[in-house]
Protein backbone atom coordinates (compact mmCIF):
# COMPACT_ATOMS: atom_id res chain seq x y z
CA UNK A 1 0.00 0.00 0.00
CA UNK A 2 1.00 3.61 -0.40
CA UNK A 3 1.63 5.58 2.70
CA UNK A 4 0.46 9.32 1.77
CA UNK A 5 2.55 12.21 4.08
CA UNK A 6 2.12 15.46 4.88
CA UNK A 7 1.64 18.52 2.64
CA UNK A 8 5.30 19.53 1.93
CA UNK A 9 7.36 22.23 -0.77
CA UNK A 10 8.09 18.95 -2.84
CA UNK A 11 6.63 19.71 -5.88
CA UNK A 12 7.13 15.79 -7.33
CA UNK A 13 8.05 12.77 -5.41
CA UNK A 14 11.78 12.58 -5.74
CA UNK A 15 12.11 8.37 -5.84
CA UNK A 16 9.29 5.49 -4.91
CA UNK A 17 10.69 3.44 -1.74
CA UNK A 18 9.51 0.40 -0.81
CA UNK A 19 9.34 0.02 2.84
CA UNK A 20 9.67 -3.60 4.31
CA UNK A 21 9.82 -4.20 7.88
CA UNK A 22 7.13 -6.66 9.64
CA UNK A 23 7.38 -4.27 12.78
CA UNK A 24 4.79 -1.86 12.73
CA UNK A 25 5.65 1.21 14.35
CA UNK A 26 9.16 1.04 12.83
CA UNK A 27 7.64 0.85 9.42
CA UNK A 28 5.40 3.89 10.00
CA UNK A 29 8.27 5.81 11.62
CA UNK A 30 10.72 5.06 8.85
CA UNK A 31 7.83 5.57 6.08
CA UNK A 32 6.46 8.88 7.78
CA UNK A 33 10.43 10.40 7.56
CA UNK A 34 10.66 9.04 3.59
CA UNK A 35 6.94 10.46 3.21
CA UNK A 36 8.43 13.96 4.86
CA UNK A 37 11.52 13.69 2.73
CA UNK A 38 9.25 14.03 -0.59
CA UNK A 39 9.36 10.08 -1.61
CA UNK A 40 6.30 8.42 -2.81
CA UNK A 41 6.44 5.33 -0.50
CA UNK A 42 5.14 1.71 -0.60
CA UNK A 43 4.60 -0.67 2.30
CA UNK A 44 4.98 -4.28 2.98
CA UNK A 45 5.00 -6.25 6.18
CA UNK A 46 6.30 -9.81 5.00
CA UNK A 47 8.61 -11.24 2.23
CA UNK A 48 5.98 -12.60 0.28
CA UNK A 49 4.66 -9.36 -0.34
CA UNK A 50 7.54 -7.01 -0.86
CA UNK A 51 8.38 -9.39 -4.00
CA UNK A 52 4.59 -9.07 -4.81
CA UNK A 53 4.84 -4.73 -4.55
CA UNK A 54 8.48 -5.28 -5.97
CA UNK A 55 7.17 -5.45 -9.30
CA UNK A 56 5.74 -1.90 -9.52
CA UNK A 57 9.42 -1.69 -9.78
CA UNK A 58 10.59 1.33 -7.18
CA UNK A 59 13.52 3.17 -7.17
CA UNK A 60 14.74 1.69 -3.85
CA UNK A 61 13.61 -1.69 -1.92
CA UNK A 62 14.31 -0.88 1.70
CA UNK A 63 14.56 -4.45 3.20
CA UNK A 64 14.50 -5.39 6.50
CA UNK A 65 16.19 -8.80 7.35
CA UNK A 66 14.39 -10.46 10.17
CA UNK A 67 11.01 -11.45 9.01
CA UNK A 68 7.87 -13.89 9.96
CA UNK A 69 7.71 -15.95 6.29
CA UNK A 70 10.89 -15.54 4.22
CA UNK A 71 13.95 -13.31 5.57
CA UNK A 72 15.17 -10.04 3.93
CA UNK A 73 18.28 -12.40 2.52
CA UNK A 74 15.98 -14.84 0.40
CA UNK A 75 13.74 -11.73 -0.72
CA UNK A 76 16.96 -10.16 -2.29
CA UNK A 77 18.09 -13.37 -3.60
CA UNK A 78 14.45 -13.59 -5.59
CA UNK A 79 14.85 -10.12 -6.46
CA UNK A 80 17.88 -10.69 -8.29
CA UNK A 81 16.77 -13.85 -9.93
CA UNK A 82 13.75 -12.40 -11.49
CA UNK A 83 14.77 -10.28 -14.69
CA UNK A 84 11.96 -8.35 -14.03
CA UNK A 85 12.95 -6.92 -10.58
CA UNK A 86 16.88 -7.90 -10.82
CA UNK A 87 17.62 -4.20 -11.36
CA UNK A 88 16.63 -2.73 -8.65
CA UNK A 89 18.35 -1.09 -5.91
CA UNK A 90 18.39 -2.94 -2.59
CA UNK A 91 19.32 -1.58 1.04
CA UNK A 92 19.15 -3.77 3.86
CA UNK A 93 18.05 -1.67 7.38
CA UNK A 94 18.06 -3.79 10.23
CA UNK A 95 18.07 -3.43 13.82
CA UNK A 96 18.59 -7.29 14.41
CA UNK A 97 21.07 -8.62 12.17
CA UNK A 98 24.15 -6.14 12.71
CA UNK A 99 26.99 -8.22 12.94
CA UNK A 100 30.00 -8.41 10.20
CA UNK A 101 28.64 -12.07 9.00
CA UNK A 102 25.02 -10.56 8.60
CA UNK A 103 26.54 -7.29 6.65
CA UNK A 104 28.84 -9.85 4.26
CA UNK A 105 25.67 -12.28 3.91
CA UNK A 106 23.56 -9.58 2.42
CA UNK A 107 26.23 -8.18 -0.20
CA UNK A 108 26.66 -11.44 -0.89
CA UNK A 109 22.93 -11.80 -1.68
CA UNK A 110 22.92 -9.37 -4.18
CA UNK A 111 21.97 -6.09 -1.92
CA UNK A 112 23.12 -2.59 -2.86
CA UNK A 113 23.80 -1.02 0.78
CA UNK A 114 23.48 -2.66 4.36
CA UNK A 115 22.60 -0.42 6.94
CA UNK A 116 21.94 -0.86 10.64
CA UNK A 117 20.29 0.99 13.66
CA UNK A 118 20.23 3.22 15.60
CA UNK A 119 20.82 5.37 12.67
CA UNK A 120 19.78 9.05 12.94
CA UNK A 121 17.38 10.50 10.10
CA UNK A 122 19.70 12.55 8.59
CA UNK A 123 21.70 9.85 7.98
CA UNK A 124 19.80 7.61 6.98
CA UNK A 125 18.08 10.14 4.41
CA UNK A 126 21.91 11.28 3.63
CA UNK A 127 22.58 7.03 2.71
CA UNK A 128 19.33 6.34 1.04
CA UNK A 129 19.82 9.82 -1.18
CA UNK A 130 23.62 8.87 -1.93
CA UNK A 131 22.93 5.72 -3.04
CA UNK A 132 19.77 7.04 -5.76
CA UNK A 133 22.43 9.46 -6.92
CA UNK A 134 25.10 6.71 -7.96
CA UNK A 135 21.82 5.03 -9.48
CA UNK A 136 20.79 7.99 -11.26
CA UNK A 137 24.36 8.62 -12.52
CA UNK A 138 24.80 4.90 -13.59
CA UNK A 139 21.36 5.43 -15.82
CA UNK A 140 22.35 8.53 -17.44
CA UNK A 141 25.88 6.95 -18.52
CA UNK A 142 23.80 4.15 -19.99
CA UNK A 143 21.05 6.55 -21.76
CA UNK A 144 24.48 8.41 -23.01
CA UNK A 145 25.91 4.98 -24.22
CA UNK A 146 22.49 3.71 -26.11
CA UNK A 147 22.27 6.91 -27.44
CA UNK A 148 25.26 7.45 -28.76
CA UNK A 149 25.03 3.61 -30.10
CA UNK A 150 22.05 4.72 -31.94
CA UNK A 151 23.95 7.35 -33.71
CA UNK A 152 26.92 5.97 -34.57
CA UNK A 153 25.01 3.13 -35.97
CA UNK A 154 23.18 5.65 -38.09
CA UNK A 155 26.39 7.29 -39.06
CA UNK A 156 28.50 4.33 -39.99
CA UNK A 157 25.83 2.56 -41.94
CA UNK A 158 25.19 5.55 -44.05
CA UNK A 159 28.68 5.72 -46.04
CA UNK A 160 28.85 1.81 -45.60
CA UNK A 161 25.25 1.50 -47.70
CA UNK A 162 26.74 3.70 -50.09
CA UNK A 163 30.50 2.29 -50.33
CA UNK A 164 28.73 -1.09 -50.74
CA UNK A 165 26.52 0.36 -53.57
CA UNK A 166 28.88 2.18 -55.41
CA UNK A 167 31.74 -0.62 -55.33
CA UNK A 168 28.44 -2.75 -56.79
CA UNK A 169 28.08 -0.18 -59.84
CA UNK A 170 32.29 -0.23 -60.17
CA UNK A 171 32.19 -3.95 -60.40
CA UNK A 172 29.12 -4.08 -63.08
CA UNK A 173 30.66 -1.14 -65.46
CA UNK A 174 34.04 -3.19 -65.11
CA UNK A 175 32.78 -6.17 -66.41
CA UNK A 176 31.08 -4.53 -69.16
CA UNK A 177 33.84 -2.32 -69.91
CA UNK A 178 32.52 1.13 -69.68
CA UNK A 179 33.98 3.98 -70.33
CA UNK A 180 36.96 4.57 -68.21
CA UNK A 181 35.86 8.51 -66.98
CA UNK A 182 32.63 6.63 -65.48
CA UNK A 183 34.69 4.10 -64.41
CA UNK A 184 36.87 6.65 -62.78
CA UNK A 185 33.30 8.80 -60.78
CA UNK A 186 32.27 5.62 -59.45
CA UNK A 187 35.75 4.77 -57.69
CA UNK A 188 36.02 8.30 -56.40
CA UNK A 189 32.63 8.25 -54.88
CA UNK A 190 33.75 5.13 -52.84
CA UNK A 191 36.49 7.02 -51.75
CA UNK A 192 35.09 9.57 -50.38
CA UNK A 193 32.75 7.22 -48.39
CA UNK A 194 36.19 5.78 -46.79
CA UNK A 195 37.33 9.19 -46.05
CA UNK A 196 34.07 9.54 -44.24
CA UNK A 197 34.44 6.03 -42.16
CA UNK A 198 37.78 7.36 -41.41
CA UNK A 199 36.98 10.80 -39.84
CA UNK A 200 34.08 8.84 -38.00
CA UNK A 201 36.50 6.38 -36.51
CA UNK A 202 39.17 8.64 -35.73
CA UNK A 203 36.91 11.19 -33.65
CA UNK A 204 35.72 8.33 -32.14
CA UNK A 205 39.21 7.30 -31.32
CA UNK A 206 39.74 11.13 -30.26
CA UNK A 207 37.18 10.76 -27.49
CA UNK A 208 38.63 7.66 -26.29
CA UNK A 209 41.96 9.36 -26.03
CA UNK A 210 40.79 12.30 -23.93
CA UNK A 211 38.60 10.71 -22.18
CA UNK A 212 41.88 8.29 -20.85
CA UNK A 213 43.91 11.35 -20.53
CA UNK A 214 46.24 9.98 -24.08
CA UNK A 215 45.54 12.92 -26.31
CA UNK A 216 49.42 13.96 -27.35
CA UNK A 217 50.50 17.38 -29.07
CA UNK A 218 53.04 17.22 -31.25
CA UNK A 219 54.09 20.92 -30.68
CA UNK A 220 55.99 23.25 -33.22
CA UNK A 221 55.40 26.72 -34.56
CA UNK A 222 52.14 27.23 -36.20
CA UNK A 223 51.32 30.31 -38.26
CA UNK A 224 47.94 30.65 -37.77
CA UNK A 225 47.19 33.04 -41.23
CA UNK A 226 48.53 30.56 -43.16
CA UNK A 227 46.61 27.25 -41.61
CA UNK A 228 43.50 29.12 -42.07
CA UNK A 229 44.43 30.50 -45.53
CA UNK A 230 45.32 27.06 -46.96
CA UNK A 231 42.29 25.43 -45.07
CA UNK A 232 40.18 27.42 -46.84
CA UNK A 233 41.41 26.74 -50.10
CA UNK A 234 40.96 23.31 -49.11
CA UNK A 235 37.15 23.61 -48.67
CA UNK A 236 36.62 25.93 -51.16
CA UNK A 237 35.40 23.02 -53.58
CA UNK A 238 32.75 22.14 -50.86
CA UNK A 239 32.06 25.56 -50.45
CA UNK A 240 31.15 25.85 -54.22
CA UNK A 241 29.00 22.56 -53.91
CA UNK A 242 27.07 24.56 -51.05
CA UNK A 243 27.02 27.72 -53.53
CA UNK A 244 28.58 29.21 -50.35
CA UNK A 245 31.23 32.29 -50.44
CA UNK A 246 34.01 31.85 -47.90
CA UNK A 247 34.98 35.35 -46.85
CA UNK A 248 38.66 35.45 -45.40
CA UNK A 249 39.96 38.59 -42.87
CA UNK A 250 43.58 37.77 -42.36
CA UNK A 251 46.15 40.04 -41.89
CA UNK A 252 48.75 40.68 -44.00
CA UNK A 253 51.48 39.43 -41.35
CA UNK A 254 51.97 35.99 -39.58
CA UNK A 255 50.40 34.88 -36.30
CA UNK A 256 52.49 32.61 -34.88
CA UNK A 257 52.56 30.22 -31.99
CA UNK A 258 53.40 27.26 -30.40
CA UNK A 259 51.23 24.44 -30.79
CA UNK A 260 49.72 21.18 -32.79
CA UNK A 261 49.59 22.15 -36.42
CA UNK A 262 47.19 18.72 -36.88
CA UNK A 263 45.11 19.28 -34.16
CA UNK A 264 44.65 23.10 -34.27
CA UNK A 265 43.87 22.37 -38.10
CA UNK A 266 41.36 19.94 -36.99
CA UNK A 267 39.50 22.40 -35.03
CA UNK A 268 39.25 24.84 -37.66
CA UNK A 269 38.44 22.36 -40.06
CA UNK A 270 35.36 21.28 -37.55
CA UNK A 271 34.10 25.09 -37.17
CA UNK A 272 34.22 25.51 -41.21
CA UNK A 273 32.44 22.77 -42.17
CA UNK A 274 29.61 23.36 -39.53
CA UNK A 275 29.24 26.38 -40.90
CA UNK A 276 29.07 25.19 -44.37
CA UNK A 277 26.59 22.31 -43.08
CA UNK A 278 24.42 25.44 -41.27
CA UNK A 279 25.18 28.20 -42.92
CA UNK A 280 21.92 28.03 -44.92
CA UNK A 281 23.79 28.45 -48.02
CA UNK A 282 24.94 32.48 -47.33
CA UNK A 283 28.48 33.53 -47.05
CA UNK A 284 30.81 32.07 -44.38
CA UNK A 285 33.40 34.50 -43.22
CA UNK A 286 37.08 33.24 -41.32
CA UNK A 287 38.84 35.34 -39.41
CA UNK A 288 42.02 35.84 -37.79
CA UNK A 289 43.53 38.52 -35.93
CA UNK A 290 45.91 39.21 -33.20
CA UNK A 291 44.54 40.49 -29.59
CA UNK A 292 47.25 41.89 -27.26
CA UNK A 293 48.75 38.61 -26.17
CA UNK A 294 46.28 36.07 -27.63
CA UNK A 295 45.58 34.95 -31.01
CA UNK A 296 41.71 35.39 -31.86
CA UNK A 297 39.81 32.69 -34.79
CA UNK A 298 36.55 33.48 -35.47
CA UNK A 299 33.84 31.87 -37.78
CA UNK A 300 30.97 33.76 -38.75
CA UNK A 301 27.74 32.27 -40.56
CA UNK A 302 24.69 33.26 -41.25
CA UNK A 303 22.43 30.44 -40.82
CA UNK A 304 20.08 29.00 -38.41
CA UNK A 305 22.05 29.71 -35.24
CA UNK A 306 21.60 28.21 -31.88
CA UNK A 307 19.57 28.46 -29.08
CA UNK A 308 21.09 29.87 -25.88
CA UNK A 309 19.94 26.67 -23.86
CA UNK A 310 21.83 24.80 -26.25
CA UNK A 311 25.03 26.78 -26.73
CA UNK A 312 26.60 24.88 -23.74
CA UNK A 313 25.30 21.50 -24.36
CA UNK A 314 27.23 21.26 -28.06
CA UNK A 315 30.21 21.43 -26.43
CA UNK A 316 29.59 18.28 -24.87
CA UNK A 317 30.15 14.47 -25.53
CA UNK A 318 27.43 13.27 -28.35
CA UNK A 319 25.46 16.61 -28.10
CA UNK A 320 24.65 18.21 -31.33
CA UNK A 321 23.24 21.68 -32.32
CA UNK A 322 20.37 19.83 -34.35
CA UNK A 323 18.65 16.79 -34.32
CA UNK A 324 18.13 16.34 -37.92
CA UNK A 325 19.09 14.27 -40.04
CA UNK A 326 21.36 17.40 -41.64
CA UNK A 327 23.72 17.10 -38.89
CA UNK A 328 25.02 13.97 -40.19
CA UNK A 329 27.43 13.38 -37.28
CA UNK A 330 28.25 11.84 -33.87
CA UNK A 331 27.91 15.24 -32.40
CA UNK A 332 31.74 14.83 -30.99
CA UNK A 333 33.51 17.64 -33.21
CA UNK A 334 32.82 20.65 -30.77
CA UNK A 335 33.56 18.46 -28.23
CA UNK A 336 36.89 17.29 -29.55
CA UNK A 337 37.72 20.83 -30.35
CA UNK A 338 36.63 22.21 -26.84
CA UNK A 339 39.38 19.73 -25.58
CA UNK A 340 42.21 20.42 -28.48
CA UNK A 341 41.78 24.19 -27.36
CA UNK A 342 42.23 23.46 -23.93
CA UNK A 343 44.98 21.63 -24.24
CA UNK A 344 46.56 24.36 -25.93
CA UNK A 345 45.46 26.93 -23.07
CA UNK A 346 42.87 28.73 -24.82
CA UNK A 347 38.96 28.53 -24.99
CA UNK A 348 36.00 28.25 -27.28
CA UNK A 349 33.00 29.99 -27.48
CA UNK A 350 29.76 31.09 -29.19
CA UNK A 351 27.88 33.71 -30.02
CA UNK A 352 24.74 32.68 -31.50
CA UNK A 353 20.54 33.21 -32.10
CA UNK A 354 18.36 31.28 -33.91
CA UNK A 355 17.69 32.44 -37.53
CA UNK A 356 20.22 34.96 -36.88
CA UNK A 357 23.44 33.15 -37.35
CA UNK A 358 26.77 32.15 -35.14
CA UNK A 359 30.31 33.08 -34.41
CA UNK A 360 32.33 30.52 -32.47
CA UNK A 361 35.23 31.79 -31.59
CA UNK A 362 38.97 30.23 -30.68
CA UNK A 363 41.55 32.52 -28.50
CA UNK A 364 44.70 31.05 -27.99
CA UNK A 365 47.72 32.34 -26.22
CA UNK A 366 50.70 33.61 -28.07
CA UNK A 367 53.19 33.25 -25.36
CA UNK A 368 52.34 29.89 -23.47
CA UNK A 369 54.46 29.63 -20.04
CA UNK A 370 52.52 26.39 -18.98
CA UNK A 371 54.49 23.31 -20.32
CA UNK A 372 51.82 20.93 -22.82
Amino acid sequence: MTTPGPNTQTAEPKATVLNVNDHAATRYMVSRMLSMAGYQVLEASTGHEALAIAAQKPDLVLLDVEMPDIDGYEVCRRLRKHEETQGLLIAHLSAVSVTREDRIRGLAYGADAYWTTPLEEEELLANIEALLRLQRRAQEAIRVRDDFLSVAAHELKTPLTALRLNLERTLLLAQRAGPKVTLDNALNASLRQLSRLQQLLDALLDVSRVSSRRLKLEVGTVDLVELARELAQRLEPAARVAEVEFRLELPSEPIVLIGDRLRLEQVLNNLLTNALKYGDGKPVCLRVEEREDMASIQVTDQGIGIAPADQSRIFERFERATTTEQSGSLGLGLYIAREIVSAHGGTITVDSHPGQGSTFQVLLPLRRTEPY
